[in-house]
């Protein structure tokens, strides 16, 4: 009977900790489960860094829309994530807090400064797009051999010298 108890668990626990992500739209959609425990959270995290390192997204949208209540250390958790992935070139949005969730992280006095939100996904796939394009747009895009004349054209005068 303990065995067949154990294997319920075994495979919950495997389901608990397999992270649904998807890329679209050249962003990384993570959706968070409401079950979040520390193993959780390290795997989400890294899971998300790996992604972000293996693929050229520009994007990362955290979606919350099955989390009903949320703890204030998985919440710094998944912020730190967040960071961690801003610190990578992707800027993150959290999307589809339940109205309780964001009123007892405000009562709790949460810091919530640096945290990107969106009502829906596509407000967010618009968030992302508006800060990903001033991003992406360097100003010498349409020449990209510029710098390469620029040096020739310097060590033509220092020849002249």
């Amino acid at each position: 009977k303990a065995l067949r108890e154990g294997i319920p668990k075994v495979k919950d626990l495997q389901i608990d900790s397999e992270t649904a992500m998807s890329v679209v739209r050249n962003c990384l959609v993570v959706t968070i489960q409401s079950e979040l425990h520390d193993d959780i959270l390290m795997r989400i995290r890294t899971d998300i860094l790996e992604k972000i390192q293996a693929t050229m997204i520009r994007g990362l949208i955290l979606d919350f829309c099955t989390v009903h209540a949320l703890d204030t250390f998985a919440f710094k958790s998944l912020t730190d994530t967040a960071k961690m992935a801003s610190l990578l070139g992707v800027s993150a949005v959290f999307v589809g807090l339940q109205p309780g969730v964001v009123s007892a992280l405000v009562d709790l006095e949460v810091e919530i400064a640096d945290v990107r939100a969106a009502l829906t996904m596509e407000d967010a796939f618009e968030q992302l797009q508006s800060i990903s394009s001033i991003q992406d747009e360097p100003e010498d895009a349409e020449d990209p051999d510029n710098l390469t004349i620029e040096d020739d054209e310097w060590e033509s005068d220092s020849e002249e010298l």
